[in-house]
C-alpha cells in the first residue's frame, strides 16, 4: 500500500505541473483529459460548484483562471496522501494546500483587475483510481481576491487578521516520502478525538483548548474570519463571535478523514448549518438555515494540535443569506 500511496503523489504532480504549465485553452484542456478519469466528477466553492468531466472542468474553472493571470505560482505548503479513514481498502486521497500567486491582470468572476500580484489560497482533494484522478474536491478561496481588489464590503467585520497564510512552521510539509504508520494513526486519532469532543457542543471551553491544543497555536481561518494566534487570540478572533453570533442548527458528520505522518485533514459538505443572530460576518441577522462547507488541515506536535488552516466556502454561507458578494461587485468601490 505503501507504493499506492507514492504512485498516486506522483500522478497528482504530474497533473499540476503540466497544467501549471499549458496555455489557456485546448492545451488546458488536453491535460486535463490526460489525467482526469472521463467522469470526473468536481466539487468547488461558490460560483464553481459541481462540475463533470475534464473538459468542463478546464473550461469553467482552469482556462479563465489562466486567462485572468498573465502569470501564476502555484506554492504549495502542506502535501500528503492518505487512504480514506487510514483504511487500506477505500479509496487514496492526494491532499495539496498552498496559495497560487497571480499577476492579476484581467477580470476574473466579474472581479476588476488589479493589475498587481495577489494570492489565492487553495486546498484541493484528488482521489485516484487506476491511473487517473477521479474525484476532486478543492476550495479555492475567492474571497481572498475579492478582498484584495477592494471589493468586500464586508471586510471590515473580519475577527482576525488579513494575511496570506504561511505554512507550517515546522517547514516539514512537503510530504513526497510515505510517512511511519503508527505517526499516521496517532494524528488521525488525535484530530478524530477533538472533532469528536468538539461537536458534543460545538463551543470550545476552556478543558477543551487545554485537552486539545497547543497553548502557542496557529490558527490560519478564511478570508472574511481570518488568523489567530495563541488560544487568547484564537477565543477573541475566531471562537467568541463564531459561536455568540450564531445558533447552530444542524452539526453534520465528516464526508472524509485523512491523515499522514503528522498532517490531518477533514472535510465535510456540509459541516453546519447555522442561524445567524447576530450579524455575523457583517451580514444582516436573519432566520435562514445557511450551510457552511468546510475543509480543514491540521498539523499535530506529540499529543497536541498546533495548527489549523481552515477554508470555508463563505461567499455560498452568505449568499443563503441574500448576500450575493460576486452580485454586487459592481456596487463596491
Amino acid at each position: 500500500m505503501t507504493h499506492d500511496l507514492t504512485a498516486a503523489k506522483a500522478l497528482v504532480q504530474h497533473y499540476t505541473t503540466a497544467r501549471d504549465a499549458a496555455e489557456p485553452g485546448d492545451a488546458t484542456t488536453a491535460v486535463c483529459q490526460t489525467h482526469l478519469s472521463f467522469d470526473h466528477a468536481y466539487r468547488g466553492m461558490r460560483p464553481f460548484y459541481e462540475i463533470q468531466g475534464p473538459e468542463a472542468l478546464a473550461s469553467t474553472v482552469w482556462s479563465p483562471l489562466k486567462s485572468a493571470m498573465s502569470a501564476i505560482q502555484r506554492r504549495p505548503d502542506i502535501f500528503f496522501a492518505s487512504h480514506a479513514d487510514l483504511d487500506q481498502n477505500a479509496g487514496i486521497w492526494v491532499v495539496e494546500m498552498g496559495n497560487f500567486l497571480c499577476d492579476f491582470t484581467h477580470q476574473w468572476l466579474g472581479i476588476p483587475a488589479t493589475r498587481k500580484t495577489i494570492y489565492l489560497p487553495y486546498a484541493t482533494m484528488n482521489r485516484v483510481s487506476g491511473e487517473a484522478i477521479v474525484e476532486t474536491v478543492e476550495f479555492i478561496d475567492i474571497l481572498a481576491v475579492l478582498s484584495q481588489a477592494g471589493r468586500n464590503p464586508l471586510a471590515k467585520h473580519q475577527t482576525g487578521g488579513m494575511m496570506m497564510s504561511p505554512g507550517p512552521k515546522t517547514h516539514d510539509r512537503l510530504l513526497y516520502d510515505t510517512q511511519p504508520a503508527r505517526l499516521s494513526q496517532d494524528t488521525y486519532d488525535l484530530t478524530h478525538a477533538m472533532l469528536t469532543d468538539l461537536a458534543l457542543s460545538y463551543t470550545s471551553p476552556e478543558d477543551h483548548l487545554a485537552r486539545f491544543w497547543q497553548a502557542d497555536l496557529n490558527w490560519f481561518g478564511p478570508t472574511g474570519i481570518g488568523a489567530s494566534l495563541s488560544i487568547p487570540g484564537y477565543q477573541r478572533g475566531h471562537t467568541t463571535p463564531f459561536e455568540s453570533k450564531q445558533d447552530v442548527v444542524k452539526i453534520h458528520d465528516w464526508e472524509l478523514a485523512l491523515a499522514e505522518g503528522n498532517y490531518s485533514a477533514f472535510m465535510w459538505w456540509p459541516c453546519l448549518t447555522l442561524r445567524n443572530t447576530g450579524d455575523y460576518l457583517g451580514a444582516p441577522s436573519n432566520d435562514v438555515a445557511a450551510e457552511m462547507r468546510v475543509v480543514d488541515l491540521y498539523r499535530c506536535d506529540g499529543d497536541k494540535l498546533t495548527e489549523n488552516w481552515i477554508f470555508i466556502d463563505i461567499l455560498h454561507f452568505l449568499a443563503e443569506q441574500g448576500v450575493d458578494l460576486l452580485e454586487i461587485i459592481g456596487d463596491t468601490v
